[in-house]
């Protein structure tokens, strides 16, 4: 039976992290959902282990950050070594600089979180915040759209079959999951020719305070990462010369032997037990839509590429943070069904362009002379996807300048902040009439827009902020002298914070040519940044249904 809500709204297909985390953002939109997983079991392994920054931005929004951040480990040295005899140590590569976290960038720095600990932080908020389990062993078989539902086939792992009908499908199921299939849309890209084995393995003989490293990739390589359980090592082992051993290391013993082969007749690395392993080959595809009528794709389902860069699971979370809150509003009847176009429109430059990126960074990484560049070991500057934007989108309004040359993946924080980009963290605002200082993330809230007025609010014009739904609209001033804010603002919901160490004029500056209002979307991203408030009818009648 059932495990959600008898009035969900919404059938999600796939229960891993771009799933799972669609839920959350919906669930806590108060639309109900229900999610569904042909998998009996959950699936074990690191798989997709690297978590950037703004996916950690993104849950601090939903409130599981400090989860994720127990669980997290920080990303080691890679430690090369010297062959033959596999033990001393050629040379150390920093694969994530050490950086400071800044007022605008609390999580500067990528950290390791295996993917199955981070679907079981997602399972358990699911669980026990908005009481929802989700279906395992529940397969949609078929699909039909309707003029207001989509009709769907469920197929239980007891063998009964269900119909049911729901507003939207979205398809999170996977590179190889079949809505995708069922839509009949195309997952135009290739399969690469290199072959590699993963697996995850309780190993002793080896320090958990580095990836280790051995061979050179014109021949066999072999990396050996701890997880985030002591004695649980994640392996890889691929290179031009593995070709030739691909269809014979299958079981842990025929890994063992090659391991001591690789490693120059190293006999003290031990796999005593196997949590899973597998063969490997990297797909490079994604769909030329992310929709079709009332069903999407997110994640897996939609852009699947190498794991160099470890931007797929990062880029599937941001997706259904994209779709969650046009859905939402779309669904409560305050936001014409046309908003949810823009999912398509803004997630597809940004997923062809990590595409590039990470084939970029995967074919330097299989080059047959890779161990001699360090760079290839790094893993800094876009992959952050702090500089990922929405600048050309059309719900955008800016009343600056456009600067067309910057890219949708952007290159991170720096420059003034534009309609379409991520928001930037503020440290030091304290509220005016108070003593304790607070961060503009924690005044932020992905179930409404949030209107940033900077400078004298004294002039400002209540009459027209409170045309606009509190239930919709939050409104915040920030100022540099506390003596000019209005604080009768207070009674419409106008709450003024002093920036006191002046971090958000450096971070938002050039306010006479940018423009002193920023309208920030419900997804941590600039709706609009205005000259004037009046111009804000103009950004909202191109979300909401109704003229302001």
């Amino acid at each position: 039976m059932p495990s959600s809500s008898p009035d969900s709204k919404v059938l999600i297909v796939g229960g891993g992290p771009t799933g799972l985390s669609l839920a959350l953002f919906l669930l806590k939109q108060n639309i109900q959902v229900r999610v569904i997983e042909k998998f009996v079991k959950p699936i074990p392994g690191q798989r997709g282990a690297g978590l950037h920054p703004r996916t950690y931005e993104i849950f601090e929004s939903v409130g599981i950050l400090n989860k994720i951040m127990e669980k997290s480990v920080t990303v080691p040295k890679v430690r090369i070594y010297k062959l033959p005899g596999g033990k001393e140590v050629l040379r150390e590569v920093e694969m994530v600089p050490s950086i400071a976290p800044t007022p605008e960038t609390p999580y500067p720095v990528p950290k390791f979180l295996g993917q199955n600990l981070l679907e079981e932080i997602l399972r358990d908020e699911l669980r026990l915040k908005y009481n929802h389990d989700f279906e395992h062993g529940t397969e949609l078989k078929t699909l039909e759209e309707k003029d207001d539902s989509v009709k769907v086939t469920l197929q239980h792992h007891d063998g009964s079959t269900e119909e049911a009908a729901y507003q939207y499908v979205i398809g999170a199921d996977g590179g190889k999951g079949n809505i995708r299939k069922i839509l009949g849309l195309p997952f135009v890209g290739e399969t690469r020719e290199e072959r590699i084995v993963v697996g995850d393995f309780k190993i002793t003989g080896l320090s958990d305070d580095r990836i280790h490293h051995w061979g050179e990739m014109s021949d066999i390589v072999l990396k050996i990462r701890a997880t985030e359980t002591p004695g649980l090592f994640t392996l890889y082992m691929g290179g031009h010369g593995f070709e030739k051993y691909a269809d014979s290391v299958t079981t842990q013993e025929s890994l063992q032997s090659l391991i001591k082969v690789v490693t120059g007749g190293r006999e003290d690395i031990l796999l005593t037990d196997t949590i899973w392993m597998g063969p490997y080959r990297v797909n490079v595809r994604m769909v030329p839509a992310f929709s079709k009528g009332r069903v999407f794709l997110a994640g897996d389902a939609a852009h699947i590429h190498s794991s160099a860069g470890g931007q797929g699971l990062n880029t599937g979370v941001h997706d259904a943070y994209n779709l969650a809150w046009k859905l939402a509003l779309v669904l409560k009847g305050l936001s014409p069904p046309s908003l949810l176009d823009t999912y398509n429109i803004e997630r597809l430059p940004i997923v062809a362009e990590m595409l590039n990126i990470t084939t970029e960074l995967f074919n330097k990484t299989v080059a047959k002379n890779a161990n001699h560049d360090d760079t290839v070991f790094q893993r800094t500057g876009k992959l952050n996807q702090l500089g990922v934007n929405y600048r050309s989108s059309p719900i955008v309004v800016d009343a600056g300048e456009k600067d067309e040359s910057v890219s949708a993946y952007g290159g991170g924080p720096g420059g003034h902040v534009r309609g379409g980009d991520r928001v930037p963290d503020v440290a030091g605002l304290v509220r005016v009439g108070g003593e304790n200082s607070t961060r503009l993330f924690n005044l932020l809230d992905p179930t409404v827009h949030t209107v940033m007025i900077f400078g004298n609010t004294s002039e400002v014009n209540t009459n027209l902020l409170a045309k606009f739904p509190k239930d919709l609209v939050r409104y915040i001033a920030i100022t540099r002298n506390a003596e000019m804010t209005k604080l009768a603002n207070v009674v419409i919901g106008l709450v003024s914070y002093e920036d006191r160490e002046g971090h958000a004029n450096r971070v938002y500056g050039d306010l006479e040519r940018l423009g002193t209002i920023l309208v920030i979307r419900p997804d941590g991203y600039v709706g609009a940044r205005l000259k004037n408030l009046d111009e804000i009818y103009g950004y909202f009648e191109g979300i909401f249904c109704v003229k302001m």
